[in-house]
C-alpha cells in the first residue's frame, strides 16, 4: 500500500481543497447577500438624507449607487455560487468514496488500483477545478509530515491571500461611508 500513497496524497488534498471551495462560495454568498442588503440600506439612507437636504452631489451619488447596486445584484446572481459549492460538495463526497476505497484494498490488487485511478481523473475532469487559495487553505488547516513538507512553500501566498480579501472586503463595507463623506464635504 506504501507505493500508492502519492495517488493517496493526491485524492486527499484535492478532495479537501474541493472542502475548502465549497467554504469559500459559502462564505462569498452570504458576504455578497449581506453587502447588498446593506448596499441597499445605505443606498436608502442616502435617499432619505437628500431629500432633507435637498444636496445634489448627494442626489448624483444615490443614482450612481442605485444603477450600481442593480447591475451588482444582476451579475453576482448570475454567478451562482450556491451551485457552484453544491457542484463541489458532490465531487468531494465522491472522492471520499474513492479514498475510502484505496485505504481497504489490497496492495497487489492493480487492476482495482487503476480503477481508483481512472476514477479519480474522472472526478477530476468532471469538476471544476478549485482555486489556488483552497489549496493553500488545505495546507494550512493539515499536520505533521503534509504540512511540514508543504507549508514552506506555500506560506507567503496564503497569508498573502488572506490579508489581501481582508482588506478587500474592508473597502466594500466602508466605500458607501467614504462616499457620503467625500459629497458631505465637498
Amino acid at each position: 500500500m506504501e507505493k500508492y500513497k502519492d495517488l493517496s496524497d493526491q485524492i486527499w488534498t484535492t478532495r479537501i481543497s474541493r472542502v475548502n471551495a465549497e467554504k469559500r462560495l459559502v462564505n462569498k454568498e452570504a458576504f455578497f447577500q449581506g453587502i447588498n442588503i446593506y448596499y441597499s440600506c445605505v443606498t436608502i439612507i442616502f435617499s432619505i438624507l437628500t431629500l432633507l437636504n435637498n444636496n445634489e452631489k448627494l442626489s448624483l451619488m444615490t443614482v450612481f449607487m442605485t444603477i450600481s447596486l442593480l447591475i451588482v445584484i444582476l451579475y453576482l446572481n448570475g454567478q451562482k455560487y450556491s451551485e457552484q459549492a453544491r457542484e463541489y460538495r458532490k465531487n468531494y463526497t465522491e472522492l471520499q468514496k474513492l479514498e475510502f476505497e484505496l485505504n481497504n484494498i489490497d496492495g497487489d490488487d492493480v487492476d482495482l488500483i487503476k480503477n481508483i485511478y481512472n476514477r479519480y481523473c474522472d472526478l477530476l475532469d468532471s469538476s471544476s477545478n478549485h482555486i489556488s487559495f483552497d489549496y493553500y487553505e488545505t495546507v494550512h488547516g493539515s499536520t505533521g509530515e503534509y504540512k511540514s513538507k508543504k507549508w514552506r512553500n506555500v506560506r507567503c501566498r496564503y497569508y498573502y491571500n488572506v490579508i489581501w480579501r481582508f482588506v478587500l472586503k474592508i473597502c466594500v463595507i466602508v466605500l458607501p461611508v467614504g462616499l457620503y463623506w467625500i459629497c458631505g464635504v465637498l
